[in-house]
């Protein structure tokens, strides 16, 4: 499992949608991303680009927190509006 150094920004804002099931909302590019708890409590990311056949996905490997899922969220190429204004990484 990846383990997030220390200190490590994440840009990435989720919203809460049900329990354990977050949806990105700062994406601006042609893709959604959710974060979501499995069954064994790990954390997973999501990243799904529009295509011309619609919808492709992709999902992260598991990782032992929210944060870890959001980073690696953001290193798919997605387009994010920034964030660098010390709000929390799940707002309401």
């Amino acid at each position: 499992m990846y383990r997030m150094r220390d200190k490590e920004k994440v840009m990435l804002k989720l919203m809460k949608v049900s329990e354990g099931f977050y949806k990105a909302i700062n994406i601006v590019s042609d893709h959604t991303a959710f974060v979501d708890r499995d069954m064994l409590g790990d954390y997973r990311g999501t990243v799904e680009t529009l295509t011309s056949e619609g919808y492709v996905g992709v999902e992260s490997d598991a990782y032992e927190t929210i944060e870890e899922a959001a980073r690696w969220i953001e290193c798919q190429n997605v387009i994010m509006t920034t964030n660098f204004d010390g709000t929390p990484l799940i707002v309401s």
